[in-house]
């Protein structure tokens, strides 16, 4: 007797991963040409879906997972995060749906995630705030739910839906208002460069320069919200004194830089000019007030929990990837 062609040897026929070829075999999204291989190698092979396994696999339990790579604490001193929890949860919430919110434990992220992913029966997982890291995107993805990303993922998961903010305008136009103000060595407090977020933010502050035909200061590397932004301000300061402009790269960094420069006897903006990130509520409860790059946290994570919902009552994705606009505030340090 033969025995059954497995979704393994499929994957293997077709070149992707199983995780891939089960999501093409049950509807889910993929790339045109992993549809392509996959559905050849399901006539080649005669390939028959375990249609017991399907139905199972598609009851609904009307609870999604909302999951991001962060520690606890980052919830209460990242504005991103927490905006983006509470406006998801409310989306879903007046759709009927249940957020299950994925704590993960800083010390062993993958591990909790895992635990928490493989025992929890969700139709559904919002992913928020993604940074690089190959475990996770393998867990995310061998999991076979239907996924979203608030943030744009990395290519190795670019077949999934996201919504994000134009990070790269974001970062050029903060740096071009202070290279038309005539700065000439503006430095970034930068986001970690695991975040996509920062690596977009960074590549719009380098486009800025190459346009002005000028060389870029210093990448200070940290957290959005690292709790050693201000000694890491203060020593870009020391280090560097041409220094004349920090574009930050969230308005927590840019509150940091602030706080440094104060120390140093630097005035803003007369010889420091700072520029954050996210228009976030501590903007204007600093002195002098953020000039800053504000982007629509709320909008954007509603129209990804929109996506999901979605998804879940029609079988099908909206439109995506959607890219929501940054524009500059222009306030007082800058």
């Amino acid at each position: 007797m033969t025995e059954p062609v497995t979704l393994d040897q499929v994957a293997r026929a077709a070149g992707v991963s199983r995780s891939t070829a089960s999501r093409v075999i049950n509807g889910g999204v993929a790339s045109a040409q992993s549809i392509e291989s996959v559905n050849q190698a399901v006539a080649d092979l005669g390939f028959v879906p375990n249609r017991a396994a399907q139905t199972l696999a598609r009851q609904r339990t009307d609870q999604v997972a909302i999951v991001t790579p962060e520690s606890p604490a980052a919830m209460f001193v990242d504005p991103f995060i927490a905006i983006a929890i509470d406006a998801i949860s409310h989306r879903l919430w007046r759709a009927g749906l249940q957020p299950q919110l994925a704590l993960t434990d800083p010390a062993d992220p993958i591990a909790t995630t895992r635990r928490f992913l493989h025992h929890s029966n969700v139709d559904g997982i919002i992913v928020v705030h993604f940074i690089r890291d190959p475990q996770l995107e393998e867990l995310l993805t061998e999991l076979e739910l239907p996924l979203v990303f608030v943030g744009r993922p990395p290519d190795s998961t670019r077949d999934f839906p996201y919504v994000d903010a134009d990070n790269v305008h974001g970062g050029y136009i903060a740096t071009k208002h202070l290279l038309d103000q005539g700065r000439r060595r503006v430095a970034c407090m930068g986001g970690a460069l695991v975040r996509i977020a920062a690596v977009d933010r960074r590549a719009g502050w380098l486009r800025a320069h190459r346009e002005a035909g000028l060389e870029p200061g210093p990448y200070v590397e940290l957290d959005f919200q690292a709790a050693g932004a201000t000694a890491a301000a203060a020593e870009l300061l020391r280090a560097d004194p041409a220094v004349d402009a920090v574009f930050a790269q969230s308005d927590t960094l840019a509150v940091a830089t602030l706080h440094a420069a104060a120390a140093q006897g630097r005035r803003v903006p007369e010889d420091l000019a700072v520029v954050g990130f996210d228009d976030s509520a501590a903007a204007t409860r600093v002195s002098p007030r953020l000039t800053t790059v504000a982007q629509p946290i709320a909008l954007l994570s509603s129209a990804g929990a929109d996506l999901m919902v979605e998804r879940l009552r029609t079988g099908r994705w909206g439109s995506w990837p959607r890219v929501f606009p940054t524009e500059l505030v222009v306030r007082d340090s800058a």
